[in-house]
């Protein structure tokens, strides 16, 4: 397992005009490599005989047949008659790069044309339109890496610093001070090279940062680490058992009389230990014996997302949206772009008609004004804090979720089809980061993940087991059983009891707790309704059914909605703050609501 970390390097005029040098260098290699791939490309899609191929697969495609042969005469067309290869790019930029190789490391020169032929794949095969070249103000070049620590930027542990051929630049080791995660791996790998002589780090990138109109440059440690899990005698069974394997391949890879060169040993086992994720909340969860407790489901939507969990004694419900904290980002980007454009028209009044609308012309010239170029740079700063923004709240909620939760479930959504009807959205909120982001730390944690099928139509379902079809705009859900909720909520709590294989919610198991919880989807539909005007909405419910067993219970069996045991918060943290008290017994098990 790999993890990245990251600091600050130490810089001065001279270091950063060196820099900028060397990633110039790599920007006319990315384009190089770049260029040559596009030619390539047409080439290939003005093949008859590719075309050709490509018809025949997709009748295969539509008979449900298999496609194999076809992909092989499609790969010996693309790699063979054409050579779009890692190798034979890489070759070629090492024959015409000229005066961009001299002192310029050839692994970086190999990784950016690797990224090349990357990004016209994803062309090739349509999981992208086209390929921008690297320019020198927009879309600039900010990293480049090598295949290896050993070679371009050499970590020197005795000083804490990046040595190269002509630099030796110190890291800044306090501006990362909020959680010492960056600390945390770093005086582990220290501690590795100076007294065991091991070398963790996989590979070095450096990095180049725009803050405020400024150059600042980082650089990255992609290094090895174990899971939390495994421990020293684990790790050396295992690294006995992978020496055992590489050993193995390099032995069949002589007898055959194969060069050793391009195998591919698996690594090996790093001394170096997980950070423990961990902060207040989740020490406050594992206080009240909350950790690893609750089922979880997750409704998840451009803006707005709903979570559910379940356990013997709770049932909680949060509805947010998002990232809150990135709508007053969205209100100053949308005055700077509006000003942006105002300043446009004003230096290019020729490029306009007289109805506003930008003349058709193939080769338009337009100028900047200086105050122009100073919004740019305040657009692009408000772009840079909004992804800062966003990252650490997907941290920061991800892991509260992975120490609640055992288990997760979610609709198996097309975040990609998302794009054409809700692009700003999905741009600014990244549902599809955040999903990935939960999912993937639930599978290391060692949690169950569970993706429910779009056919299940979580959505349009009530607990009678009825289909209501709705329109988007109605985010309220009323069923003639006399079920009311929020769209959102009701939609993770079904999650909690759809059949993943047949897509249907298994209503007739727990008839008796639904009929419980329905206190909690009223209680859901009412905050809603109440503050529905409001934006930034965002709340969370408590239902607590030890209480509510006890409670008083109306003639014909129904849960009362002046139960008292549904309480109403603003958001997670105060929730788990609020189970934490009354664990302790500072609080009453009916926890007081807002």
């Amino acid at each position: 397992m790999t993890k990245t970390i990251e600091f600050r390097l130490k810089t001065n005029r001279l270091i950063e005009k060196q820099l900028l040098k060397f990633l110039e260098k790599g920007r006319y290699i990315y384009n190089l490599a770049l260029s040559e791939c596009k030619k390539r490309l047409n080439r290939i899609r003005a093949d008859k005989r590719y075309h050709e191929l490509l018809e025949i697969r997709r009748t295969l495609k539509k008979q449900n047949q298999p496609t194999t042969e076809i992909d092989e005469q499609l790969r010996d067309i693309i790699q063979g008659k054409y050579n779009l290869t890692k190798t034979s790019i890489e070759k070629f930029v090492k024959d015409n790069a000229g005066y961009l190789k001299e002192g310029f490391n050839s692994q970086f020169v190999q990784v950016l044309a690797d990224r090349a032929v990357d990004a016209i794949k994803k062309v090739l095969y349509h999981k992208a339109r086209g390929v921008r070249f690297k320019g020198k103000w927009d879309n600039i070049l900010a990293s480049v890496n090598s295949k290896s620590a050993d070679t371009g930027f050499i970590f020197d542990p005795d000083s804490i610093s990046i040595t190269s051929r002509e630099l030796s630049i110190p890291l800044v080791l306090e501006y990362r001070n909020n959680s010492g995660y960056h600390r945390w791996y770093l005086e582990q790998r220290i501690d590795n090279y100076r007294n065991h002589n091991k070398k963790d780090i996989f590979y070095i990138r450096l990095v180049r940062g725009i803050i405020k109109g400024h150059n600042v440059f980082y650089v990255q440690f992609v290094i090895h680490v174990r899971p939390v899990d495994y421990t020293d005698e684990m790790v050396e069974l295992e690294n006995a058992r992978i020496a055992q394997y590489n050993a193995e391949l390099i032995q069949k890879a002589i007898e055959k009389g194969k060069p050793t060169n391009r195998l591919r040993p698996k690594p090996f086992i790093s001394s170096i230990i997980e950070y423990p994720e961990t902060n207040k909340i989740i020490e406050l969860i594992k206080s009240a014996g909350l950790y690893k407790q609750f089922r979880t489901s997750l409704d998840m939507g451009p803006k707005n997302m709903a979570i559910v969990l379940q356990n013997e004694q709770y049932l909680l419900s949060i509805f947010q949206p998002v990232f809150d904290r990135l709508i007053e980002y969205e209100r100053q980007l949308r005055v700077l772009q509006r000003r942006l454009d105002r300043q446009r028209r004003a230096a290019n009044p020729d490029n306009y008609n007289p109805d506003g609308t930008i003349k058709r012309k193939k080769h338009l010239k337009w100028k900047r004004s200086k105050g122009y170029i100073e919004t740019q740079g305040k657009i692009r700063e408000i772009h840079r804090l909004i992804r800062e923004t966003r990252k650490t709240a997907i941290n920061e909620l991800s892991n509260i979720l992975i120490a609640l939760g055992n288990s997760f479930r979610v609709e198996q959504n097309s975040y990609k089809a998302w794009q054409s009807n809700y692009g700003k959205s999905i741009g600014s909120y990244a549902p599809s980061y955040f999903i990935n982001s939960v999912l993937s730390r639930a599978e290391r944690a060692g949690s169950e993940v569970v993706e429910l099928p779009l056919r299940s139509a979580l959505s349009q379902r009530c607990i009678c087991g009825s289909r209501q079809k709705k329109k988007l705009s109605e985010r309220l859900h009323e069923c003639s059983c006399g079920c009311r909720a929020q769209r959102d909520v009701l939609s993770a709590y079904l999650g909690l009891f759809c059949n993943p294989n047949s897509g249907e919610w298994e209503s007739e198991l727990t008839r008796y707790d639904h009929q419980a919880d329905r206190q909690l989807l009223a209680a859901s539909h009412r905050v809603y309704s109440q503050t529905a005007s409001r934006r930034g909405l965002s709340f969370a419910l408590c239902l607590d059914k030890w209480q509510q067993s006890r409670s008083r219970r109306n003639g014909d069996g129904q849960v009362s909605e002046a139960d008292e045991s549904v309480r109403v918060y603003q958001n997670l943290n105060t929730l788990i703050g609020e189970l934490a008290l009354a664990k302790s017994g500072q609080l009453s098990p009916g926890i007081p609501c807002l």
